[in-house]
């Protein structure tokens, strides 16, 4: 009987061990971001189709990856644009790309409306079936990925943003941008 208990306690450790891992999403440190479209639904070019990672080049980027319901990314579009506005004179750039196709143009225009964000944000012409997207390998478990690249290399990797991590996010952007 001590047996079974003792091996009930075990599994059942292990699956909440399991459980509470961290997510994997996106590309490393050290990986090159590659081109992919998106199709603008609120920055400066509002209703084109394009490449952010190609317009931005080598600049420093924060570029957030939302899975699921758009609406609730309302806080950390928000979170990211004050960390853009506060490293305006070092020419941050970021975008935020919501994946998924054109259904979610509404939600998108309602977060940039209750946030006044001027942060593209973005949505993919295709949803998420292009290869060129899958290349960043954004985990769909995840409810949101957010990487910072310079130079054309990755230098951090997020996962599952929410108000703790803004914190992070901020310190990685300052330790990039020296």
């Amino acid at each position: 009987m001590k047996f079974k208990v003792g091996m009930l306690v075990a599994a059942t450790s292990m699956m909440a061990v399991a459980a509470y891992a961290a997510i994997e999403s996106g590309l490393k440190p050290g990986a090159m971001p590659g081109a992919f479209q998106v199709v603008d639904v609120t920055g400066p070019n509002k209703g084109r189709e394009l490449c952010y990672r190609c317009q931005y080049g080598a600049s420093p980027v924060v570029a957030a990856f939302v899975n699921g319901d758009a609406t609730k990314a309302s806080k950390l579009v928000a979170d990211l644009q004050k960390i853009v506005d506060a490293h305006k004179d070092q020419k941050l750039r970021s975008f935020v790309v919501f994946m998924g196709g054109p259904e979610q143009k509404d939600a998108i225009l309602k977060i940039a409306a209750e946030n006044k964000t001027s942060i593209p944000l973005t949505f993919l012409p295709k949803g998420t079936k292009e290869s060129d997207i899958a290349a960043y390998n954004i985990n769909p478990s995840a409810k949101n990925t957010v990487l910072l690249w310079k130079g054309m290399a990755v230098k951090s990797n997020f996962v599952d943003v929410d108000s703790k991590k803004t914190d992070e996010i901020t310190k990685a952007v300052d330790a990039m941008l020296k």
